[in-house]
């Protein structure tokens, strides 16, 4: 991507009430990432009661990984080619809506609901990265403004997940595309409120991020990246289906999911005097070793409601903290013209392969072994991304000496 999206300029609609950039950021952030509070908890198992086999919900869980290989490197090319930052947060809206409204019509198959997931997940992606992108133009090297403005989309997710679940109690799981549709129609009227962002052109003589991909400490950073959420992806595709199995209801499951995005939130909140006395490597280097503890102890759990909830709370530091050393690590390396480009780089290694490869695996284990073995099969994960940043460390550190 040639360009950054900066924060959004002033427009008559947010002049008169009274937004700021941040407000305008905070506020798409939350309904967005209500959207994917709803969705992600609770898709697993609308699927199950739409007949799907346990084999099959794992491919579908893992296509918004899938997506995210090829997603945002398109939208970062139309993004460039058109300039159009807020238009496309509108088409890919508008597109959410229309096709999660005609989600029940083709729940039963598979060829359909995967065509359906396919689109939906890759018209939602243009969201994140602009969001993400916007934020970190605002906070600059401030990881506490930062942390303010993203905790909103923890909040939006943490409100979603919580609801959603006791209704679906209450009006069964095959109604969830309704609610989903209520969400993305919100989600529709916030991005319509929002003026066009401003484009911060490419400085001339920019190093290209092709060429820092060439040095050991970033190749090794990206590549801990994979692991990290290649591990998660055991979490977010059969977390809930793991608690179903244990006999928790809905409702529960909804406030188990709400407890480690609580706990997200108020590491976002606090994370600025943390981040100012340990620095990003120590934090990120901790976030991963934590993340090993967590992914081992749900199988260990084996339903006691403590331990769980214990693991729940660990998400503040294996997401919350290591997304936030990840932000900064990327600030650091990449120039300010090249993050939006750092952006999607991050999200297709991380969230495209690893998510990809980490649900597909899952899956397998979950299905050839025992649902624990996803779980210890995340550990694992964990472990090696403890390593590979390890070296990454040192590279880094070589590299620092060399310079001086």
């Amino acid at each position: 991507m040639r360009a950054r999206f900066p924060a959004f300029r002033s427009a008559n609609f947010l002049a008169l009430f009274k937004f700021k950039p941040e407000q305008g950021v905070s506020a798409l952030l939350f309904t967005y990432f209500g959207w994917v509070g709803a969705m992600s908890p609770y898709l697993a198992l609308y699927l199950a009661e739409s007949g799907h086999s346990i084999e099959r919900i794992g491919v579908l869980m893992a296509l918004p990984q899938v997506v995210r290989i090829v997603a945002p490197p398109f939208w970062g090319w139309l993004a460039d080619r058109t300039r159009r930052y807020g238009l496309i947060l509108k088409v890919s809206a508008m597109a959410n809506l229309l096709l999660v409204a005609v989600m029940p019509s083709v729940a039963s198959s598979y060829a359909g609901i995967f065509i359906l997931l396919t689109l939906l997940y890759f018209a939602g992606a243009a969201q994140g990265p602009i969001s993400e992108a916007n934020a970190l133009a605002i906070a600059g090297q401030d990881a506490g403004r930062y942390g303010r403005i993203r905790l909103w989309g923890s909040i939006g997710f943490l409100v979603a997940v919580t609801v959603v679940g006791p209704i679906l109690d209450v009006i069964g799981t095959s109604r969830l595309p309704q609610v989903l549709v209520a969400i993305a129609a919100a989600l529709v009227l916030v991005v319509w409120t929002l003026p066009e962002p401003a484009v911060l052109r490419e400085r001339v003589g920019a190093i290209k991020v092709r060429d820092r991909l060439r040095e050991p400490a970033i190749a090794l950073f990206f590549l801990a990246a994979f692991l990290m959420i290649f591990a998660h992806a055991a979490l977010y595709a059969f977390f809930s289906l793991f608690l179903e199995r244990l006999g928790y209801s809905k409702s529960v499951i909804g406030l188990i999911w709400a407890v480690g995005v609580l706990a997200e939130i108020v590491l976002f909140r606090v994370q600025r005097p943390i981040f100012a006395r340990f620095g990003a490597a120590t934090l990120l280097s901790a976030s991963l070793t934590i993340a090993v503890l967590r992914f081992a102890l749900i199988p260990v759990a084996a339903g006691w409601l403590f331990l769980l909830l214990l693991t729940q709370l660990l998400h503040a530091v294996t997401f919350g903290l290591h997304h936030s050393a990840c932000m900064a690590y990327l600030q650091q390396w990449f120039e300010p013209q090249q993050q939006g480009r750092a952006q999607a780089l991050y999200v297709t290694i991380s969230y495209g392969l690893g998510g990809t490869l980490g649900g597909l695996i899952a899956s397998t284990l979950w299905t050839r072994v025992n649902p624990d073995a996803a779980f210890y099969g995340a550990a694992l994960a964990s472990l090696l991304a403890v390593v590979v940043f390890a070296l990454c460390r040192r590279f880094e550190r070589t590299a620092r000496s060399l310079s001086r």
